[in-house]
């Protein structure tokens, strides 16, 4: 009974977790889902340098972005990317 609460709470909580990433491939898109608050999945290079340019950029109203972690599965990126 216990595993069948613990497994419902991970599957509602991840459903959740799921809806809010937006995958974004252009600077505009991370913008727009910045605003809009949405954990967002980019291509990253994991330059330090990059990251703070980053912050840098958006930094404001909205808050300074930042880099939380890299999924172990990653969705394929467009040529040029």
């Amino acid at each position: 009974m216990l595993e069948k609460i613990q497994q419902n709470l991970f599957d509602v909580a991840k459903q959740k977790r799921d809806a809010c990433i937006e995958v974004v491939k252009t600077w505009d898109e991370f913008i727009k889902a910045l605003g809009q608050k949405k954990l967002i999945l980019a291509p990253w290079c994991d330059e330090e340098e990059v990251e703070k340019d980053v912050k840098a950029r958006t930094k404001g109203e909205m808050g300074a972005a930042k880099s939380l972690c890299t999924p172990f599965e990653q969705p394929e990126l467009p040529e040029g990317t």
